[in-house]
């Protein structure tokens, strides 16, 4: 990686996030990760990199890209998502998880299930639905174009790792119940979902 990558990249992880990252070095810094980078309708730009589909807004009139779309980058590039079950939109029958962002000043919904992610930012949340479709639908179209399955498959299994004393605890209730540690955690998840 040229060094004016590694500079883009270390800017992308700055805390606070940076607003003066232009986009031709974002684009430059994913082509140098073997993206393949695609213009897309209403300024976004569909980037192809690791087996999944991003959406971004390429920024105008200025290039500095917005620190929204920094942010999702950084964590896209952590490789970390945590899925929280508020705050859910749920659009053309996919969920996404939507939040207010105080530091962009503006709602940001990400969707969640997908093979990658399309994420969207607007200052109304009627605005945000509008932007999510457009967003949804540019990201199914370029992955039906480049032949990539736009949904994830989840196994059904997962690792937790509790206190000691949970554990116990858990295996009581199980036996308890006359049901498999498995079981009861299942439910227990089942329960804590559907609340």
């Amino acid at each position: 990686m040229k060094r004016k990558h590694k500079r883009t990249l270390a800017a992308i992880f700055a805390r606070p996030t940076p607003g003066s990252i232009q986009w031709g070095d974002v684009e430059a810094l994913f082509k140098a990760l073997g993206a393949d980078v695609e213009e897309r309708e209403g300024s976004r730009v569909a980037v192809v990199l690791f087996g999944e589909v991003r959406i971004f807004h390429r920024p105008h009139p200025t290039p500095d890209t917005d620190k929204g779309a920094i942010a999702s980058i950084r964590k896209w590039l952590e490789g970390e998502w945590s899925e929280a079950m508020n705050n859910v939109m749920i659009i053309n029958g996919y969920r996404a998880v939507v939040q207010y962002d105080p530091e962009i000043e503006k709602f940001r919904g990400e969707f969640t299930g997908l093979n990658g992610g399309a994420d969207f930012y607007a200052e109304s949340v009627e605005d945000l639905r509008k932007e999510g479709e457009i967003s949804l639908r540019v990201f199914l179209e370029t992955c039906r174009d480049k032949g990539i399955e736009p949904t994830r498959r989840f196994s059904g299994k997962f690792q937790v790792r509790v206190p000691e004393m949970v554990h116990k605890q858990a295996v009581e209730a199980a036996r308890a119940r006359g049901v498999s540690l498995n079981q009861l955690v299942a439910e227990a998840l089942e329960h804590e979902l559907s609340a």
